[in-house]
């Protein structure tokens, strides 16, 4: 085997293990982006069994935290359908506070 050999090798590896770790993020990217479009896609359907969607008025200043409140314990409910794991985590980190 000659250097020239061994070097073309050597760069053959290298460029393998770029390619993996690339597409390794790629992935990791994919599965991010596809969570964060359920959460979107959980948050809105809480918005509409909330009754806050379509044609709904705008949200007093007053009522605003009642609203969101009641949002967040409908996403946390869907979510832990969803994920029950991650929501019994969830709840431990919440005892630590």
């Amino acid at each position: 085997m000659t250097e020239h050999d061994h070097d073309h090798d050597h760069d053959h590896d290298h460029d393998e293990e770029s390619l993996e770790q690339a597409l390794e993020l790629d992935t990791q990217s994919q599965i991010f982006l596809e969570m964060r479009r359920q959460n979107l896609d959980l948050l809105k359907l809480s918005i509409e069994v909330a009754g806050l969607s379509g044609q709904h008025p705008p949200v007093k200043s007053g009522d605003l935290k009642s609203a969101v409140k009641n949002i967040w314990d409908l996403y946390s409910e869907f979510y832990s359908w969803i994920d029950p794991e991650e929501s019994e985590g969830d709840d431990e980190e919440d005892d630590e506070e």
